[in-house]
């Protein structure tokens, strides 16, 4: 089934019982062309981008590094700027351009005008030094009634009006179908009307965050809206299989007409 993207896969949550870079090869003779992570910190990076070479895969992004922590876009702006000058030598150790940042929860005292000001002063003053790294940094909304209770960008409506305000070419959102299904739904007609400011996607079947063809969403449908609208990015699926992982990886892999490796 060809597509202008590239189906990705989160190998944080499959096959457990693997060591971390051995997971890359597994996933690639499925068919997946992209990997991607959670925190750099702590991985054995140069393991990763081995096997990736090794495998014919990349790495199309990872978070910050500690995303939870102190680079959260709601904390002091130096901080967030050391997250981000912390995070570009792990994205270059593994060939990545992209990377996710956490917006944080809700501040107690804090008004959401006032915190979602300044998550965009804060995206504003990495913009340039992610232009400069030749890095784009997309921002992350989640669900809080099911995942993240108390995780403060919830919308992708919100997160859009960010986006717009911070108004730079190297900041743009990650819109995981998965979370914005449970939040918002209306996801194809939010998708193709505000392709452009999207730089990545995660994936999931809703509800339970399984196998894509489980839940309530026709993925297959979303994802040729998504080609037809233009995307070029990486479409990353971030789910956690509900039997032996093997068999749920081959199923996703064949329910997406993804072609395996020889």
């Amino acid at each position: 089934m060809a597509r202008s993207f590239d189906i990705g896969l989160c190998i944080e949550p499959i096959l457990p019982d693997v060591p971390f870079a051995g997971r890359i090869a597994r996933v690639a003779a499925l068919g997946f062309r992209t990997i991607e992570f959670w925190d750099p910190v702590g991985k054995d990076l140069g393991a990763v981008r081995s096997a990736c070479d090794a495998a014919g895969v990349r790495v199309s992004d990872c978070t910050f590094a500690d995303s939870w922590g102190p680079s959260r876009l709601h904390a002091e702006t130096a901080s967030v700027v050391a997250g981000f000058q912390k995070t570009v030598p792990l994205l270059r150790q593994v060939g990545c351009t992209k990377t996710i940042v956490l917006t944080g929860e809700v501040e107690k005292g804090t008004s959401a005008a006032e915190q979602k000001a300044r998550i965009v002063d804060n995206l504003k003053a990495l913009a340039p030094l992610a232009a400069s790294a030749g890095v784009t940094i997309v921002v992350e909304a989640l669900n809080s009634l099911v995942d993240h209770k108390g995780y403060f960008l919830d919308s992708a409506r919100e997160g859009l009006d960010i986006i717009r305000k911070v108004d730079h070419p190297n900041v743009r959102l990650l819109y995981d179908i998965y979370h914005m299904q449970i939040m918002e739904g209306n996801i194809i007609d939010t998708v193709t009307k505000n392709i452009e400011l999207i730089g990545h996607f995660h994936a999931a079947g809703v509800p339970g965050r399984h196998e894509l063809m489980s839940g309530e969403l026709d993925y297959l449908h979303i994802l040729e809206a998504i080609d037809k609208a233009g995307y070029r990015g990486a479409f990353g699926l971030e789910y956690w299989p509900t039997t032996a992982h093997d068999d749920s990886l081959a199923r996703t892999a064949a329910y997406l007409g993804l072609a395996g490796r020889r």
